[in-house]
């Protein structure tokens, strides 16, 4: 029987789910997970800078998303951005992805955000069908990134 079956608990994960969130942050940040990790997360989570949301059924985390929360001054107030979503690959296409990200545009609106934003590479063609499918807009504007 899929893992998928049967409804997985989502829920924002504490510094005691690093452990069995870490394979997944992993796989999304394709290995490029660093040593200070645990140290950064412990404050993001204290601090309401955002959440980790998992996806957890049987013990076994099926997906995770980042999120955070910042001032933004266009919409003159706070807004949610989705840093990364994850689901594990024989859980795609069943709504999982779907429901990580409802949970956290609830915990947005929870927070008096005004908007959420998630940031998609233009050649994903389906992350942009999903985002789509969901009711997010495509705003036509580029991000640059000076890396200090």
């Amino acid at each position: 029987m899929s893992m998928c079956k049967d409804k997985p608990i989502i829920k924002c994960a504490t510094l005691d789910d690093y452990e069995k969130c870490l394979p997944r942050l992993r796989m999304l940040y394709k290995g490029d997970v660093g040593p200070n990790l645990r140290r950064v997360l412990r404050h993001f989570i204290k601090d309401g800078d955002g959440c980790i949301l998992m996806a957890e059924r049987d013990g076994r985390v099926l997906g995770v998303l980042v999120g955070s929360y910042h001032l933004d001054i266009d919409w003159e107030g706070r807004i949610g951005k989705i840093d990364a979503l994850y689901v594990e690959k024989d859980c795609r296409r069943k709504g999982l992805g779907r429901e990580l990200v409802k949970f956290f545009l609830s915990k947005a609106r929870r927070s008096n955000c005004l908007a959420v934003v998630s940031r998609v590479n233009h050649k994903n063609e389906r992350a942009y069908r999903f985002h789509k499918a969901i009711g997010f807009t495509v705003t036509g504007t580029d991000e640059y990134i000076l890396e200090l």
